[in-house]
């Protein structure tokens, strides 16, 4: 008897899984659908962002660069560029503010960034053929917006020489079928532990797709800084050398 109903339990738990991986793949094919169209996202060549950062008080001008295995975001503060991160293809690297000088990344963060880069236009673009899952984990209001939560786990990652969950929860407006807050849960440096929040707004239409031109970067739920986009390019050329790591700096 345990047998037989251990037996028809694991068949209730599958024919459930099933259900909400059928359901999660519906939301993200309205989500594309509703944002361009898969065949619009899949011909994303580069994107060129600019936008005005504000943090602490203070407002700078940032410029976002990303391509296929390559991504910078570099700001300007008192007349001086920095940049917080950039991945060249190979190497991810970033300005140390109290040298103001270019430092290659640790082996570890080296590989989580690669692996971030890797995603460009969307994770959810082609997600099964790269070894990742989604996963419905029900509804939840969020910014005052009733929203599905999907799970997307990719591979694991390396955190101080031990291999650990690589996760992040999408929220998707139910109306729209568009996220608006993603979270996930940091894994180094002193923020360790605590989530990190980004929410979503402004969608705009930019050449047959419908992007945010708002971002608000939340830890624990406090807002830290706010991106306020001016201007997205699609499909522009951008000079592999604008990723290149700055030798003999």
């Amino acid at each position: 008897m345990n047998f037989r109903k251990n037996l028809v339990l694991g068949c209730f738990v599958l024919i459930s899984q099933l259900l909400s991986a059928q359901t999660a793949d519906e939301i993200i094919n309205k989500y594309f659908e509703n944002t361009g169209g898969r065949d619009a996202w899949s011909k994303l060549t580069s994107m060129k962002s600019t936008a005005k950062v504000k943090t602490q008080g203070m407002e700078f001008p940032a410029i976002m660069l990303s391509k296929p295995m390559k991504q910078k975001i570099s700001f300007t503060f008192q007349g001086m560029t920095m940049v917080q991160p950039a991945f060249d293809g190979t190497t991810g690297w970033q300005t140390n503010f109290m040298t103001m000088k270019a430092e290659k990344m640790e082996a570890e963060d080296n590989e989580i960034t690669k692996a971030e880069v890797a995603d460009f236009p969307d994770a959810f673009l082609r997600y099964k053929e790269k070894g990742y899952n989604i996963a419905l984990e029900g509804s939840e209001t969020v910014e005052g917006t009733d929203c599905y939560k999907i799970k997307l786990t990719k591979k694991p990652v390396m955190i101080e020489g031990k291999e650990e969950e690589n996760s992040t929860v999408y929220f998707f407006d139910k109306e729209n079928f568009i996220p608006i807050m993603t979270k996930s849960i940091i894994k180094k440096g002193p923020a360790k532990g605590k989530s990190s929040e980004a929410v979503f707004s402004d969608y705009q239409e930019v050449n047959g797709l419908m992007l945010p031109f708002t971002l608000d970067q939340k830890f624990e739920g406090q807002t830290q800084a706010s991106i306020a986009i001016e201007k997205i390019e699609l499909n522009v050329e951008i000079d592999d050398k604008e990723f290149a790591f700055p030798e003999g700096n």
